[in-house]
């Protein structure tokens, strides 16, 4: 085989390991409340010695200092297109707990509050901090509808926490405010933070509140990963890689052979 080929199975390696890595995630977070999927896309190009810009890590493989030192070599290697995420809604659970909340419509975010600004979720375990207010596990206040145009805080001083069909929510039959609740025009472009926080990285795609949402209390939504498509994908991954690691095995004992009978 010659120096492209092995090349060409290298640059496969690299995309698997991808796909394991994202595979792997995907199966951690399996019980992570509004987690959405990462999917991988893949791509084959073709490279030759000359035109190729060294900008990536894949066009830095594919360049003339990786291949032989002849004009008109080409190569074909395989790269990650793009990181993908699946937002399909999960499957939703009952649970009963006051504090537990879904969204009924796909298409709705609840918006946090964190250190690194605002940012929307899809998950709706929330707890009460000692202040009272309705926060994440990992303590960042749920932002509540905008008063004077700022995020408010959701206070639930109280016992009996309810819920309204718009978002409201009272405390022992008073008013404690109501869920900011988001949309987006592109949710695919929202950009992942942690498990199951999201952020819009476009101008054109900045958060919409909407006024009459669809919550559900004493549910939440819960991964939208597929154990048994990830595990497929898995051992599919597994094979292709083993069968790369052969190809490579083969084609060193062919240029090993070649060597030896043009020393004879």
């Amino acid at each position: 085989m010659n120096p492209q080929g092995i090349y060409t199975l290298v640059s496969q390696g690299n995309a698997l390991d991808r796909q394991m890595e994202t595979i792997a995630n995907n199966l951690a977070n399996l019980n992570t409340i509004g987690y959405k999927e990462d999917q991988l896309a893949f791509q084959q190009l073709f490279a030759t010695t000359m035109g190729v810009a060294s900008e990536s890590d894949e066009e830095l493989f594919a360049h003339h200092e990786h291949l032989a030192p002849y004009t008109g070599v080409g190569t074909f290697f395989v790269s990650v297109a793009d990181m993908g995420t699946n937002h399909s809604p999960g499957p939703l659970l009952q649970t009963g707990k006051k504090l537990d909340f879904a969204l009924l419509n796909e298409t709705e975010y609840f918006s946090i509050q964190t250190p690194q600004g605002e940012r929307f979720t899809r998950g709706g375990n929330f707890t009460i901090n000692q202040d009272g207010t309705l926060v994440t596990h990992e303590g960042y206040p749920v932002n509540g509808k905008p008063v004077d145009g700022k995020n408010a805080t959701i206070n639930l001083k109280g016992n009996d926490v309810r819920l309204g069909g718009d978002g409201t929510v009272t405390v022992d039959g008073k008013e404690a405010g109501g869920f900011k609740i988001v949309t987006f025009r592109f949710p695919q472009r929202l950009q992942k933070f942690g498990g199951a926080m999201f952020a819009p990285n476009d101008p054109d795609n900045l958060p919409k509140i909407k006024e009459e949402p669809s919550l559900a209390q004493g549910m939440l939504e819960s991964s939208n990963v597929n154990a048994v498509k990830e595990l497929v994908r898995m051992i599919q991954a597994n094979r292709a890689y083993t069968s790369m690691q052969k190809g490579i095995t083969a084609a060193d004992d062919m240029n090993r052979s070649a060597l030896t009978l043009a020393e004879a």
